[in-house]
């Protein structure tokens, strides 16, 4: 039986999620907590047990929902995504170390999944295979998706799946639905770059990109 190429990036990544896993789970419990972790990880708990909430520094915000403190900011440069997303996992398994590193891990999977797509939709099955291995066999990858400094993982997460959208919207033919992905890359894009100097990185880059590409566009505004 001949695997369908279609199939070939998601076992792929089936087969990369599993040995990460098996690497990564065995030590979760042998490092406490950091700054970071326990920072993020705080106002997720601080929503699933509100009676054990804690105190926050001055630059966390909260909304109230059902009597519960949802956070909305960690800092005035960092969003809460990545405590929002710890919301669910905490409150099914309990708030612990062990559950807090596993879903920063699966959260760090997904979006290795994302980037895989993205680069299928650009450069083909082999090369999005190839760019998975690379990806999961690089060591800041995996050490910030097993013990996370600051929210990498969540902004991974939303960037590739931002581009992946991205792709699908401007796709040849017009998809069907092509607004829905611009609007989902949007809202990906809106949650993933909330974090310091990477409006920076991302101007710097498309100013490049302009004048490596597109310096008729850049002429005429120089021009006006």
């Amino acid at each position: 039986m001949i695997l369908r190429p279609a199939l070939a990036v998601p076992l792929a990544w089936a087969i990369l999620a599993l040995l990460t896993l098996s690497i990564a789970l065995p030590p979760t419990d042998e490092l406490g907590l950091y700054y970071d972790e326990a920072f993020l990880a705080q106002q997720a708990r601080g929503f699933v047990e509100p009676d054990r909430a804690g105190v926050h520094p001055a630059s966390v915000e909260t909304a109230w929902i059902a009597g519960r403190p949802f956070p909305i900011r960690n800092a005035a440069y960092l969003g809460s995504l990545k405590s929002q997303l710890l919301i669910p996992s905490l409150a099914v398994f309990g708030a612990s170390p062990f559950v807090l590193r596993v879903s920063t891990l699966v959260t760090g999977l997904i979006g290795l999944l994302f980037c895989m797509l993205w680069a299928r939709r650009w450069a083909g099955e082999q090369a999005a295979v190839i760019m998975g291995f690379l990806v999961a066999s690089d060591p800041a990858f995996f050490m910030f998706s097993q013990f996370e400094w600051g929210p990498f993982t969540s902004m991974l997460l939303c960037r590739a799946a931002g581009l992946y959208f991205l792709s699908l919207a401007f796709a040849p033919g017009k998809p069907r639905f092509a607004w829905a992905a611009l609007f989902a890359s949007a809202v990906c894009m809106g949650l993933g770059i909330y974090s310091r100097v990477d409006f920076a990185v991302i101007l710097l880059a498309l100013g490049l990109g302009m004048l490596a590409f597109r310096r008729d566009i850049v002429a005429i505004a120089w021009r006006e």
